[in-house]
């Protein structure tokens, strides 16, 4: 699938990036094999007449390296600030980057 192959070089390049914010070789991350799998997880809301009734998805982290997210123009994603739910407004064709549980726990040992 050329999808499949798209996202992970895009997942290489980010952990190239991530590397060099961390002051680390370019390389390090994907040389400790961070690359390897590849989950790819969809979800579509279709509108609903009566919005103030429906729920998404419960409060949760991720526990990935790392989820690239792509917003349609309704956006829903939220992220927790000072104890706080704000909604992330979309932006066309913007990918969000977040940093899962993982790449937070080994960020500790680098």
């Amino acid at each position: 699938m050329d999808f499949s192959k798209d996202v992970t070089k895009l997942g290489c390049s980010l952990l190239e990036l991530l590397s060099e914010g961390l002051d680390l070789d370019h390389c390090h991350l994907n040389d400790m094999d961070c690359a390897k799998g590849l989950s790819v997880l969809s979800n579509y809301y279709p509108s609903c007449p009566q919005p103030e009734l429906t729920m998404g998805t419960i409060q949760h982290s991720d526990g990935d390296f790392f989820t690239v997210l792509l917003q349609d123009e309704i956006g829903g994603l939220q992220v927790l600030h000072q104890n706080q739910w704000v909604n992330v407004p979309p932006i066309p064709g913007a990918l969000i980057v977040n940093i899962g549980d993982f790449l937070q726990v080994k960020s500790l040992f680098f």
